[in-house]
């Protein structure tokens, strides 16, 4: 059971893209013997990147993982283009039958049917990194009523019962599944958890290869942000709240927000017009460049509109970016199992409010270097407890899981 195929839409080569848990998971198997084999999208979310027109390529092979495309229309926001994308991502798999994998990995719940089809008697691994539908009806508003809705809580249910395995990056996925309705029906002994984790070889490799200008004068106490702009990862209230850090008279307290998403322009219009001097936007940066960012704030920020579903945990790739770098963190939502309090590296702010942030921001000021640094050691423990050995050690237990089982994981 050697050779390995994952499809995820959102799965990228670097630099393109940098959402890069299968990569890392893909680059540490094929350490292990393994042959893996990665299809994804040739649209890189969240830009205007199309691989296969930026390199002439529809398939390729890094760090020995080999890639597959599948041409797919651009699309930007949440709308009908989106969902155009990924029928023509589920529909373009049927072309690559021939591959004969041993064992297949899905990202996200609704690709399991497409994936059952084409690839027929294939034991099926469901990774879930994003709750959908529940994360579309908690951040974006959407009824659950509404046919879209219904439709991928259906491919939801069947990928749960039928698939060999599942896995979730957010640690109460298992919570999850006891709360739904056919949660009586679910062999638990098939749910895993694996959290997203980074690469630390890789980050500090990044490091030493890596210097440039930043931009900002590094004797202040920058706080950064590196990560989507969207109206779930909640920026505005970093504005906001340093916008009340600016009214408290702390002159040397700095935001830098790297990241891109549907309200970057809005932002930079926002802070302009009232007045906000203490925030600077980037842009997206490149993957390799974030390791040398983080490295030279005084702490990082993770911001996220608070939902209900927080309470399953949260899986950020940017949280284990933030750890990584050894970094205290600030954060604006009381996720379940949370890390930056199970390691004590970083502070949590009472509530949603900008006003609470800003007393997030001003305690972690107002800490003295010692236990700075402290908590900095402890956010990289932190990452090293979820490095990719680690974890594709737990992704090989469950490899080892289904091939046990083959006949009787699914219900």
């Amino acid at each position: 059971m050697k050779k390995i195929l994952i499809i995820c839409h959102y799965a990228q080569q670097p630099p393109l893209n940098t959402m890069l848990r299968y990569h890392n998971w893909g680059k540490e198997l094929t350490h292990r013997g393994y042959k893996v084999t990665i299809i994804a999208a040739s649209t890189v979310h969240n830009t205007d990147i199309d691989i296969i027109e930026e390199t002439s390529r529809k398939k390729d092979v890094c760090d020995g993982v080999r890639y597959y495309y599948i041409k797919t229309p651009k699309y930007t926001g949440n709308g009908i283009q989106r969902i155009k994308n990924m029928l023509s991502f589920c529909l373009g798999l049927r072309y690559f039958r021939n591959l004969n994998p041993d064992m297949i990995i899905t990202c996200e719940a609704y690709l399991y049917p497409f994936v059952n089809h084409y690839f027929k008697g294939v034991s099926i691994i469901t990774d879930t990194v994003d709750l959908w539908p529940e994360s579309i009806v908690e951040y974006a508003n959407f009824s659950r009523n509404n046919p879209l809705i219904r439709t991928l809580y259906g491919l939801e249910k069947k990928a749960y019962l039928k698939s060999d395995a599942l896995i979730f990056s957010m640690e109460g996925g298992k919570d999850y599944v006891r709360e739904q309705p056919y949660s009586k029906k679910i062999n638990y002994s098939k749910v895993f958890h694996i959290n997203m984790g980074c690469d630390i070889l890789q980050k500090d490799k990044e490091l030493e290869g890596i210097s440039f200008n930043l931009g900002w004068n590094p004797d202040n106490f920058n706080i950064v942000y590196c990560g989507s702009i969207r109206q779930a990862n909640q920026v505005q209230q970093i504005c906001d709240a340093a916008w009340e850090i600016q009214k408290r008279g702390y002159d040397t307290i700095r935001f830098q927000i790297y990241g891109n998403g549907d309200d970057l322009e809005m932002l930079k219009k926002y802070v302009t017009e009232n007045g906000i001097n203490n925030v600077s936007f980037y842009g997206r940066i490149e993957k390799d460049r974030i390791p040398y960012i983080l490295a030279n704030g005084r702490a990082n920020i993770l911001t996220y509109k608070h939902v209900p579903l927080m309470k399953y945990g949260g899986s950020q790739s940017k949280l284990f970016d933030y750890l990584a770098s050894g970094r205290p963190i600030i954060c604006n939502a009381k996720f379940g199992y949370n890390l930056i309090e199970r390691y004590r590296c970083g502070v949590v702010a009472e509530n949603q409010s900008a006003g609470a942030l800003a007393d997030a921001i001003e305690k972690l000021y107002q800490v003295d270097v010692t236990e700075l640094s402290e908590m900095g050691i402890r956010a990289r423990q932190a990452a090293e407890a979820y490095d990719q050995p680690v974890l594709v050690d737990k992704l090989e237990e469950v490899f080892k899981y289904v091939i046990e089982n083959k006949n009787g994981a699914c219900i």
